[in-house]
Order: C-alpha cells, then sequence, then structure tokens
C-alpha cells in the first residue's frame, strides 16, 4: 500500500554531519541545522506533501544503510533529495550509489553549494537530477511532474539527466520575498537532535552576503542567476 496519493507524495531528505555525537542523536542542537532543505520541506508540507529526514555520517559506518533501509521501508519516499558541501560529498554520493542499486526506482536529487558550484562532478554519480541554486520552488515543481509518473523536464534550477544526455535547465532569478517561504521546518530535526527544550535556535535574516572574501564561495553564489 502507498503512503501517498495522487494529491501528496513523501519526500525523504539526507543530510550528513562529519561530526555526529551520537548514533541516534547526531546533532548537538538545531543551530547545526541546515536551513536550506528546511525551507524546501516547509514548502512541500505547505502543499501536503509528507516529509521526512535522516542525519548520516561516515564514522557510522554500514550502520548508514541500515538506517537508509529503515526509512525508505516504513516511509516509502517516492524522491529521495541529499546536499552536501565539498568535505560531504563523497560520502553523499556512496549512500546515492547504495540507493540507487537497491532502490532503483527511487528518484534521486542532488542539491546544496557543491552541486551548484560542481555540476559535472555530480552528473558522473547516481543522482537522476541536480539542482543549482535556490531549491524550493524547483522541488515543488519537480514532485508535481513526478506525481504524473512522467519524466520530468523544462524545470529551471534543476538539471535532468537522460541516460547519456543532459537536460541543463536555466537558473531563475533569485527570491526577492523571502517573507513568502514559510518558516523554516524545524519539526524535521526534533528527533535529530539532543538539545534541551530551552536550547537557542538561529533564525536567517537574509540570504547572500554582498563582499568579495577570498576564502569564501559566496561571490560565485551570487553569479548563477547573473
Amino acid at each position: 500500500k502507498k503512503l501517498y496519493s495522487k494529491s501528496e507524495m513523501n519526500i525523504l531528505f539526507v543530510y550528513s554531519l562529519y561530526n555526529a555525537q551520537l548514533l541516534n542523536k547526531p546533532l548537538e542542537s538545531q543551530e547545526q541545522m541546515p536551513f536550506g532543505i528546511s525551507y524546501i520541506s516547509s514548502v512541500l508540507k505547505k502543499h501536503g506533501h509528507q516529509t521526512n529526514l535522516v542525519v548520516l555520517s561516515r564514522i557510522f559506518g554500514r550502520r548508514n544503510n541500515e538506517i537508509i533501509d529503515n526509512f525508505i521501508g516504513s516511509f516509502r519516499p517516492k524522491l529521495i533529495c541529499f546536499t552536501a558541501v565539498f568535505s560531504e560529498y563523497k560520502f553523499i554520493a556512496g549512500m546515492a550509489n547504495y540507493i540507487k542499486a537497491k532502490y532503483p526506482d527511487i528518484y534521486l536529487l542532488m542539491g546544496g553549494v557543491h552541486a551548484t558550484l560542481n555540476p559535472q562532478e555530480v552528473l558522473s554519480d547516481d543522482f537522476d537530477a541536480l539542482c543549482i541554486g535556490e531549491g524550493e520552488y524547483p522541488v515543488l515543481e519537480l514532485v508535481s511532474e513526478l506525481k504524473k509518473d512522467k519524466f520530468p523536464s523544462a524545470i529551471r534550477n534543476i538539471w535532468f539527466k537522460r541516460g547519456s544526455q543532459v537536460e541543463e535547465n536555466p537558473a531563475r532569478p533569485f527570491l526577492e520575498d523571502l517573507n513568502s517561504l514559510p518558516f523554516p521546518d524545524r519539526e524535521m530535526w526534533q528527533g535529530w537532535t539532543k538539545e534541551k527544550p530551552t536550547a537557542r535556535h538561529s533564525v536567517l535574516l537574509g540570504r547572500g552576503c554582498p563582499f568579495e572574501c577570498t576564502y569564501c564561495c559566496n561571490h560565485a553564489l551570487r553569479n548563477i542567476s547573473q
């Protein structure tokens, strides 16, 4: 029995953390929560979809496979969304390889900073598509296409793999009205943190950065939509 209907779909997010604390509580607090996938999750939930989260770490070894298997077996996602910075990408790509080999019908999407700045590397791995830049509405459009059981296409910010071919769609403008987004999904992180109820939470008041620091990639990210 499917856990999603024609009007909704189950989407699983996969995040990895190198310095995990505990297997069942890898995050010290929600201050480690990445806002990108949290905003995407909140947009999907606003439109009636079900989301869930898995937090993995390379220090867990083969237990990562067990965690993934348990979530896929109980939640049965049709789409899995991954994110990674450079230092976590190889680990995440390895997990995508495991999932695609065992669950070939699940659609795999890679996003985040590394995918945005190094799309060719992502295309060589076992992802079905990658998201460049902001992902809230591109992922929502992708879900709408997958619900129809059709091959998704022509979604700005998303590159699709079609066998040996790649459909490179143009970037869309950055969101200017951040107030149009629902609050980031903090609920999805509660089961993965060991913080106390009185712990402080980070708040993101804007996006991007106006500076040109040589050690940072913000200036490159800013050029994605130009």
